[in-house]
């Protein structure tokens, strides 16, 4: 449905390290190797799985989390949260899609998206967002938040926050849906469609499949017919009034109208989701008795592993690659873990500034890095990123403003690249005078692993306090050689000058305690 405007290649290589972390990319990836077919009909598969186990199998997606909005659509007059009547809603704060969005026309546009879709969600329970919530999510200034959304507004778009104006409001009357088929139907680019309403390539498939459904359905009330296709009512009667319009109509690009419309598949009754899971994989995608009811069980062990830790309304759960990985490893060979994270906090609503998101940005981007690490995985700037809504360069001057605290990102963790790594970093907080209290906290490494780094650097310097040269000190300590001259520059560095005297005498105690052992050649490497 047209052919994508792509950004830069860096953009799109940070979007396809964040879409190979998806759960459906695991998906997909598990389909192919279990069946002979193509990537598309894969993909086809994973996202039928994806839509049974965020439907059916979990209490909410992966990238959701519940929120008090403020309660009631007509709930637009401007106070105080205290004075608001609030109700807890589903938002999906960052979705699959979301990298597929970020790939095809960047960050930027990726974050409207996200904004559009928490309006339109809570929109839908009932509920409204306002400027605040909409900083607490995505922590940007208020004057930020309009800016995006002015992009929209001015479209039409049924996009409507408390506080909000009457007059404001009497301009938002058509949902994205209806205006993104409307556009399509009157002959406009597709790409362009989608960067300007903010829409992935699979939810505008997906929007004019629907539309097309409903044209199926036409003869139904829009009640009805919103029940049997999943759609609000006003997106529902949105489309048929294009279908009265355009039905007969010599305008726009004929071709694109459909004639007739396709019959929705029917809709399980509660209670038979299983069966009607197995009843597609079947009839749509080829799948035997016996390998669907094996699929479909190994679905159902994989939606039990993400959802048996409790969840608490504010946290999400992501994949990232484990801590023990090594630099250079191919990211389809990498292990993948599952981790429970934070996104929103009681203590976050407190940091919402309208006028800056600094404060609230550093506290998320430590706590997601922080809490992942904790849990076995190192997040890479990419991940952040996608997580926060941020470009990576944001992330890197967000960290650059707190040059005493050493996150654990994926490229210190893994000693990748030119960034000062995580060990140096601890060594210079250690021998700046800081207790490995304040180091753990500071860089969220558990007291093992910074006692291990402290060892490793105090036997390089016993060594080279007796003269032996690098080769010989990595045989040693068992040490890359990487590493051991990385160590033996801090060691030249600290003891060229009387400052560190006190803290260096302390690095030769540990040595003596833990003097080098005697190795037949050198172990890996501690990433």
């Amino acid at each position: 449905m047209g052919r994508p405007t792509f950004f830069r290649q860096r953009i799109r290589t940070e979007a396809a390290s964040v879409e190979a972390k998806t759960l459906l990319a695991f998906l997909t990836s598990e389909i192919r190797a279990r069946r002979e077919i193509s990537l598309e009909e894969a993909e086809m598969v994973a996202r039928d799985t994806l839509d049974f186990i965020e439907g059916h199998l979990l209490s909410r997606g992966l990238g959701q989390i519940e929120l008090p909005a403020i309660a009631g659509r007509s709930s637009f007059m401007r106070r105080g949260r205290s004075g608001q009547p609030e109700k807890l809603v589903t938002i999906t704060v960052f979705s699959d899609d979301d990298a597929e969005l970020m790939a095809d026309f960047g960050v930027a546009v990726m974050v409207l998206g996200r904004m559009a879709r928490a309006i339109e969600e809570a929109w839908e329970q009932d509920a409204l967002l306002d400027e605040k919530r909409l900083c607490l999510l995505w922590p940007l200034s208020h004057k930020g938040i309009r800016e995006r959304l002015s992009r929209l507004w001015d479209q039409g778009c049924l996009l409507p926050l408390a506080g909000m104006s009457r007059k404001m409001r009497e301009r938002l009357t058509t949902p994205r849906a209806v205006l993104a088929v409307d556009r399509y139907l009157r002959g406009d680019d597709p790409a362009t469609i989608r960067r300007e309403l903010a829409v992935s390539r699979h939810l505008f498939s997906k929007w004019y499949l629907d539309f097309q459904y409903a044209v199926a359905l036409s003869d139904r009330p829009a009640e009805e017919i919103a029940q049997a296709i999943d759609e609000p009512p006003e997106v529902v009667a949105g489309w048929l009034g294009l279908w009265a319009r355009y039905r007969d109509s010599k305008d726009g690009a004929r071709e694109r109208v459909p004639r007739k419309g396709v019959l929705p598949p029917p809709k399980a009754p509660p209670g038979q989701e299983r069966e009607a899971f197995l009843t597609l994989l079947r009839q749509r995608h080829g799948y035997t008795p016996a390998s669907s009811e094996r699929f479909c069980q190994e679905i159902s062990d994989l939606a039990y592993r993400i959802s048996r830790r409790h969840r608490a309304s504010g946290q999400v759960v992501y994949f990232g690659v484990s801590s023990a990985e090594p630099p250079g490893k191919s990211l389809r060979d990498c292990t993948l873990r599952e981790v429970i994270l934070d996104y929103v906090t009681p203590e976050d609503w407190a940091l919402v500034n309208r006028e800056s998101p600094q404060a609230l940005k550093w506290a998320r981007l430590e706590r997601l890095a922080t809490s992942a690490y904790a849990q076995g995985v190192a997040l890479s700037l990419a991940d952040l990123g996608f997580l926060l809504g941020l470009s990576t360069d944001a992330v890197a001057d967000c960290m650059k403003e707190h040059p005493k605290v050493v996150l654990p990102i994926r490229g210190r963790v893994a000693d990748m690249g030119p960034t000062l790594s995580h060990a140096e970093k601890i060594i210079r907080l250690y021998m700046d005078g800081y207790t490995e209290t304040d180091i753990v906290r500071r860089t969220g490494h558990s007291y093992e692993s910074i006692e291990r780094y402290l060892i490793d650097f105090a036997r390089v310097t016993y060594c080279l306090d007796l003269g032996m040269p690098v080769p010989a000190v990595r045989m040693a300590v068992g040490r890359s050689r990487r590493l051991v001259e990385k160590y033996a520059a801090l060691y030249r560095e600290f003891t060229a000058t009387d400052d560190y005297i006190f803290r260096m005498a302390r690095i030769r105690r540990m040595a003596e305690a833990h003097p080098p052992e005697k190795k037949g050649g050198p172990k890996e490497e501690i990433q």
